[in-house]
């Protein structure tokens, strides 16, 4: 390969590499870029399948691209781990929208009472969660104010706010299709850079892999495969050094039987 041919090379894996840092940001948890229409983002799609394409087709006889390597096995893990967290998310949303519901329900049926003027006494222990505590004092309103006047009214629009914010639970839902839509983003990619990521593995074990030998305490013999990444100036010692030092000791121990 003539220097030329190898810089274009070098340029290429760059580029690719900087497209991979793209979507790693992307992906961020502090990301403010949205993947909620993800699935509609052609320009997404077109990152990772530039992405994937080159690492499923690129030469690794010569120089193998340890970095892409590694930064695509970062991103899986990276993906994996934060299916994960939004999995244990959703549950979480969940449940809470469900507590939400029940507590507009006991709400609604305090709201009732003190309409019919009940006092706080008979509904204060049902109000002391920490959700509903602050509706305490517009419920006293309505239970000892006369309808229609500026003090009922006010105090009778927060707690029908406070039911129907509970009901519905608004900010929950809009978080939950967030996490929800983030996750299916995260599974395409997963499955999209799996089959890359398995391609440069197996190739970096075939070009790198040796075998260890080692025995048990049973005395039985294991073979681990490992593979062991040489830098520049280990492939520079194969390749030069090492056959000269082996050359050197071969004339030392001719000149020793001499």
């Amino acid at each position: 390969m003539d220097n030329m041919e190898t810089v274009e090379k070098t340029v290429e894996l760059q580029k690719i590499v900087q497209k991979l840092e793209k979507l790693e940001k992307m992906i961020n948890p502090n990301s403010k870029k949205s993947l909620i229409l993800w699935e509609e983002d052609d320009g997404f799609k077109k990152l990772i399948s530039t992405i994937t394409e080159y690492a499923t087709t690129c030469d690794v006889t010569d120089e193998f691209p340890v970095e892409l390597l590694d930064k695509l096995t970062a991103l899986k893990k990276d993906a994996a781990e934060q299916i994960e967290a939004g999995a244990t998310k959703v549950e979480e949303l969940k449940a809470q929208a469900k507590e939400n519901l029940r507590l507009s329900e006991v709400l609604s049926t305090v709201y009732v009472s003190a309409m019919a003027g009940n006092p706080i006494s008979e509904y204060e222990d049902k109000i002391s969660s920490e959700e509903l505590a602050p509706m305490k004092e517009y419920l006293e309103t309505i239970s000892t104010s006369v309808p229609e006047t500026e003090e009922y009214v006010k105090a009778e629009k927060a707690v029908k706010s406070k039911i129907s914010n509970l009901e519905n639970s608004v900010h929950i839902t809009i978080d939950l299709e967030r996490t929800v839509s983030k996750g299916g983003a995260l599974t395409y990619i997963t499955e999209q850079i799996t089959p890359a990521v398995e391609r440069l593995q197996t190739e970096y074990d075939a070009k790198y892999g040796v075998q260890e030998t080692a025995t048990t305490e049973t005395g039985e013999e294991v073979i681990t495969a490992l593979a062991i990444r040489k830098t520049f100036s280990e492939k520079v010692y194969d390749a030069i050094v090492k056959p000269f030092a082996s050359l050197a000791n071969l004339f030392k121990r001719k000149s020793k039987v001499k």
